[in-house]
C-alpha cells in the first residue's frame, strides 16, 4: 500500500512540475519585451540583408582564417576497367557421349595423368569440360586415351 501511495505522490508532483514548466515557457514566448528594442531592430535589418545577399557576398563576409592546408597536393587515382581490352585466350571444350560416375572418374583420372589444367562444369544434360591448353597434340592424346575406356569425345576450340 505504501508503494502505491509513494508512486501516486510522485506522479502528482511530476505532473505539477510539467504544468509549471509549460506555463513558464508559454509566458516566455509571448513576452515580447524580454529582448531590448535595439536587438529586435538589429535582427530585423539582418533578416532583410540576409534575404538580399548573394552567395558570393555571404562568402566574402566570412572571417579570414590564417592557416596552411595540411596537404598542398591532391592526387586522384582512376582504376579503369580494361578487362574487355585483354586478348581472349584459346581453350578447348571436351564434348563427351557418356555421363555416368565411372566415365567421369576415368575422365578426371586421365586429365590428372596428363597434368593439364581443366575446369569441369556440371550441368543437367552433360558435363562441360574446358581444358586450359593450346597444344593440339595433347588434346588428341587425351581423346585417344579416353577411347580406351569407351568414352567418345570431341574437342571444340573456344575463345574466352
Amino acid at each position: 500500500m505504501k508503494k502505491y501511495a509513494l508512486i501516486g505522490i510522485l506522479s502528482v508532483l511530476t505532473l505539477i512540475l510539467l504544468i509549471v514548466v509549460f506555463i513558464l515557457l508559454w509566458n516566455f514566448k509571448s513576452d515580447s519585451d524580454f529582448f531590448p528594442q535595439f536587438i529586435k531592430e538589429n535582427n530585423a535589418t539582418n533578416a532583410v540583408l540576409d534575404k538580399t545577399k548573394t552567395w558570393q557576398q555571404e562568402l566574402a563576409m566570412w572571417p579570414v582564417k590564417d592557416f596552411t592546408p595540411a596537404a598542398e597536393q591532391f592526387r586522384l587515382y582512376f582504376d579503369s576497367d580494361t578487362s574487355e581490352l585483354k586478348e581472349k585466350n584459346k581453350y578447348y571444350q571436351l564434348i563427351i557421349n557418356k555421363y555416368d560416375i565411372y566415365s567421369m572418374f576415368c575422365l578426371r583420372q586421365t586429365l590428372d595423368s596428363f597434368k593439364v589444367k581443366y575446369f569441369l562444369l556440371k550441368s543437367v544434360e552433360s558435363p562441360e569440360i574446358f581444358l586450359d591448353t593450346d597444344n593440339q597434340k595433347l588434346i588428341e592424346e587425351i581423346i585417344n586415351e579416353l577411347k580406351k575406356y569407351k568414352i567418345n569425345t570431341q574437342a571444340k576450340e573456344i575463345w574466352l
